[in-house]
């Protein structure tokens, strides 16, 4: 027989875990494999399998945990909210609940809202938690769901583009409004508190409407009620915020800043 056939025998194996067991054993090269429990054999492998798949897991899990961090680095939410949930929100009167649950509706569906295009308004009395509970919904989105945003006053987010104004700027105005429509949320904070002029209301226009065009959800916030808010944002922000199943919080509830 030419030493490059296989010949196959069945052999007897005496395991000291599972008894007397029968196995297949192959000669190559005129030598005879050694002979082991196949049922060993078959364990060994479904340990290595799973030890594999708990370390690709693991390599998985340190992955998922870097990007969530180098997200929540670049969110820019402010210290002061970091780490804050809606679970830390006090929702302590029947307005204030139904305000939470719909931020909590909307952070566990932001999928949903991110195919839609879905975006938000929480408007309202000062100091009722309005930017705790959009900090909130963008940890959620980060952390959850694993997509990207952004915080940004609406003050800083104006200064980026008119920076672009000078001569000396390397960065075009188109470039300046594009940064704002890259995250897949972006929350606008303290709108309201500028001067209201027609190149600011334009800034934010382009800003809204490229993410609306983009199907790109954002939460506006404001100490406003809706109809100043309207007449310092202007109509077509507003409409477009609205669209698409946008929903608006009124938070018409006491200050929660100086309680206990």
């Amino acid at each position: 027989m030419s030493p490059f056939e296989i010949e196959e025998r069945t052999d007897q194996v005496n395991c000291p875990v599972h008894g007397l067991r029968e196995v297949k054993n192959l000669k190559l090269f005129a030598d005879w494999g050694n002979s082991v429990c196949d049922l060993c054999t078959e364990e060994r492998k479904i340990k290595d399998d799973q030890t594999m798949e708990l370390s690709r897991a693991s390599e998985e899990k340190v992955r998922r945990d870097r990007a969530i961090r180098n997200k929540l680095d670049r969110s820019a939410i402010p210290p002061r909210f970091d780490g804050r949930t809606l679970d830390d929100f006090a929702a302590d009167t029947p307005s204030a609940a139904a305000g939470l649950l719909t931020c909590r509706q909307y952070a566990a569906e932001f999928l949903d809202r991110l195919r839609r295009g879905s975006s938000l308004i929480l408007c309202g009395n000062a100091g009722t938690g309005k930017t705790h509970l959009a900090c909130g919904i963008a940890q959620d989105v980060i952390s959850k769901h694993e997509k990207s945003a952004i915080y940004s006053t609406v003050g800083r987010a104006f200064r980026k583009v008119k920076d672009t104004y000078r001569r000396d700027s390397r960065v075009s105005e188109e470039d300046a409004i594009s940064f704002f429509a890259v995250p897949d949320l972006l929350v606008i904070d303290e709108i309201g508190v500028q001067y209201g002029s027609e190149t600011e209301k334009n800034i934010l226009f382009e800003i809204v409407n490229e993410r609306y065009e983009a199907l790109k959800p954002t939460i506006l916030i404001s100490n406003l009620a809706i109809a100043p808010l309207t007449e310092y944002a202007g109509e077509r922000v507003i409409d477009r915020m609205k669209e698409n199943g946008g929903k608006l919080i009124v938070f018409d509830w006491k200050s929660h800043r100086g309680t206990a």
